[in-house]
Order: C-alpha cells, then structure tokens, then sequence
C-alpha cells in the first residue's frame, strides 16, 4: 500500500512539475499586455501561498507568512523601480517582460515546496521556511504586477 502512495506521489508531483514548467517556459517570454491577465495571475500566485500554508499549525509561522510577503513587496518596488519590467511594441499591441530572476525565484521555490509536499518530507520547519521564502517572493510577484499596470497606463494613450 505505501508504494501505491509513494507512486501517486511520484505521478502528482510529476504532473505538477511539468505544469509549473510551462507556466515558466511562458512567464519567461515576453506577454501581451492585459490587465485582467496581471491581476488573475497574481491572484493565482497568493491562492497557491494561502493553499500550502493550510499545513502550518504554528501561529508564529503563519503570521510571519504575511510579514515576509509584505517584505518581498517592499523590497520588490524598490528594486524594479529602476525600470526592469521591459515593454515594448510588436504590430501595434503593447508586450511587456518581467525580469527572469523574480520568475526563477518563484517558481524554483515553488518546485522545492512540491517536491516536499509529494515526494520527501512532512517536515514542518522544512516546509515552514519554504514557505517563508515562498511568501516572500510571492511578495516580489505582486509588487512587479503593481509596476506593470501603472507602467503600461504611460504606454496607452
């Protein structure tokens, strides 16, 4: 019996991986503005924040979950204020393209968390400072979702 749930693991987190893969592969290349897409996908990534942190039976924790997301955001404003989300035009329709390292940090992060979840450990510290990490840079996520409205609004005119 556990080797029928070690294999369900092992085939969740694999259909996940591959998912989180193309959401990647995507997030990586440049993307037609849209407001409704920003806000949905941001949407999305704090869904995912709230949906792991479910786990988390330590009061101290989950407070702080919100504080590292408030960090991240902060700090995300900050550095991606010297203008490092790109827009540009392709026949007429405004693109535009995060910098790869806010990308890379989520989604590596939210790999890690996966692979925790099915595959290695029920460690709570262990998936307390992942998802710590994971907050933090959802924080990241939701202030170069900020920029990117007001940023396209000087493009429209």
């Amino acid at each position: 019996m556990q080797n029928l749930n070690v294999e369900l693991n092992t085939i969740n987190f694999i259909i996940f991986s591959l998912i989180i893969f193309y959401i990647i592969v995507r997030r990586l290349r440049p993307r037609k503005f849209r407001i409704s897409r920003i806000y949905i996908w941001t949407i999305i990534y704090i869904l995912l924040i709230l949906f792991l942190a479910v786990q988390i039976r330590d009061l101290l924790i989950l407070l702080s979950l919100p504080a590292s997301g408030i960090l991240g955001y902060i700090l995300g404003l900050k550095i991606l204020e010297r203008r490092e989300i790109r827009f540009f035009y392709k026949n007429g329709i405004l693109y535009y393209k995060w910098p790869t390292s806010i990308i890379a940090l989520w989604s590596g992060l939210f790999v890690i968390r996966l692979f925790l979840e099915f595959l290695l450990s029920k460690n709570i510290i262990i998936l307390s400072v992942v998802d710590l990490l994971l907050s933090f840079s959802t924080g990241l996520i939701v202030s170069a979702s900020i920029i990117t409205v007001k940023r396209a609004k000087q493009f429209s005119v």
